[in-house]
């Protein structure tokens, strides 16, 4: 691989390529056509980066799609052992890093990586001259493959977070997978108070305390705690450095839990599971039943800055209601991690009617309103709070105490239910 990083530094691969032109045969150093031996060479490198190191690119790029997306919880199953893994074992995490991987793909993200690592290079190359800092050609051949390895791992992690979301926002259309009330038979659809679904519909967010008995919630929490000594939260690591959120996660489902050693997660997955089915029954939103939960971990001087949990149209991903359980007994105010929910946002029907009013009135077209605090509440134990995914923007203020939440997001299509009215019925 050294002496293919050396060629790309002399070949002018470093360089912004242009598309072939069969007239054009001799490009001048530093608009090198990419031809389609070329291609297939830069892909092979790209395969040994990532498997360099006993697969440590490999590895991370598992890490990064596992830590934030919801496809179960970092097992390394990518980068373990050179045993090839059958169709059956992969779960939907390794299914994308595998197809994002192969041959043929690399050989696609070629142009845009080398482009992406030409700008890099060249960046780090003037700032050290700047600073009297000149690189030897060994040097220069490390820190060049440095670059390639992280420009790699970032644009696989994109397309497959692209992909990801896609197929959330188009499976959150399926009819299929409706949560049908009469289909539910594990219990009543009772849990959720009438305050909840109101504010639900008409402010967007709706909480009640009591979610679990006192019991039930001391047992979640240990358990969650257990999982943190464990080693099963993993950081969210782009975000991390970017100072945007300080948490930690981990995805879980019923079935991977142990029903003997965790009955209280059995317990709130169970009864949480349940939502979709009674939100349907009482207010018509088209929810889709689900499984997939996020346990989170927020330690002493954590946060995640304002943020929104879903979309409409190019960022749809299918997420539709957010339902959040806090596990945390003996929580005080002065413990700080309160979630601050801001308003909720004029949805994209709302604005396309009033974008069409004053069309038709010869009127401006009307402002986005900023985003205004609603409430700061505390992650109290025993509470359950339910909001618009697509709507509501939130934060979690500084924690001055270890706090858990369990999230689960319940999937949907924009439409039925969105617009801010009363259309449910009584609990």
């Amino acid at each position: 691989m050294l002496l293919v990083l050396q060629r790309l530094m002399k070949g002018g691969f470093l360089k912004k390529a242009r598309p072939s032109n069969d007239d054009d045969t001799d490009a001048a150093p530093g608009n090198k056509v990419w031809a389609e031996a070329e291609v297939d060479v830069m892909a092979k490198v790209f395969a040994e980066v990532l498997d360099d190191n006993n697969k440590l690119g490999r590895m991370d790029l598992e890490r990064r799609v596992r830590s934030g997306t919801g496809v179960r919880e970092f097992k390394g199953r990518c980068g373990s052992g050179d045993q090839p893994e059958s169709e059956r074992d992969r779960d939907i995490a390794s299914r994308l890093i595998n197809e994002h991987s192969k041959h043929s793909t690399l050989c696609d993200y070629v142009q845009p990586i080398m482009e992406q690592v030409s700008e890099i290079f060249s960046r780090v190359k003037d700032k050290g001259k700047k600073d009297g800092m000149v690189m030897t050609k060994e040097d220069e051949i490390k820190v060049l493959r440095d670059i390639l390895k992280e420009c790699l791992v970032r644009h696989c992690l994109k397309c497959i977070n692209q992909e990801n979301s896609e197929n959330y926002a188009a499976g959150s259309h399926d009819g299929g997978l409706l949560a049908t009330p009469q289909g539910y038979t594990a219990g009543d659809l009772n849990s959720l108070h009438t305050d909840t679904i109101s504010g639900l519909m008409e402010k967007g967010y709706g909480y009640q305390d009591e979610f679990l008995d006192d019991k039930v919630m001391r047992d979640v929490y240990s358990e969650m705690e257990l999982l943190d000594f464990d080693g099963k939260y993993v950081d969210v690591q782009q975000q991390k450095m970017t100072g945007y959120r300080k948490d930690r996660i981990g995805w879980f489902t019923l079935e991977s839990l142990d029903r003997e050693k965790q009955p209280g997660l059995v317990a709130l997955f169970k009864k949480m599971i349940s939502i979709p089915f009674e939100l349907n029954k009482k207010c018509s939103l088209y929810l889709q039943a689900g499984g997939n939960f996020q346990l989170s971990v927020y330690p002493k001087d954590s946060y995640y800055k304002k943020h929104i949990d879903g979309g409409y149209d190019d960022i749809n991903n299918g997420r539709k209601i957010t339902a959040v359980y806090y596990p945390n007994h003996s929580w005080s105010s002065g413990n700080g991690g309160e979630l601050k929910i801001f308003k909720r946002r004029l949805n994209h029907f709302q604005l396309a009617k009033l974008k069409k009013e004053a069309e038709e009135k010869g009127e401006p077209e009307p402002q986005v309103p900023e985003d205004v605090a609603e409430e700061v509440m505390d992650p109290s134990g025993g509470r359950l709070l339910l909001f618009r995914s697509r709507d509501m923007a939130h934060e979690v203020l500084l924690a001055n105490k270890k706090r858990y939440a369990v999230s689960f997001w319940i999937m949907g299509p924009p439409g039925p239910g969105d617009q801010p009215d009363t259309h449910h019925t009584s609990t």
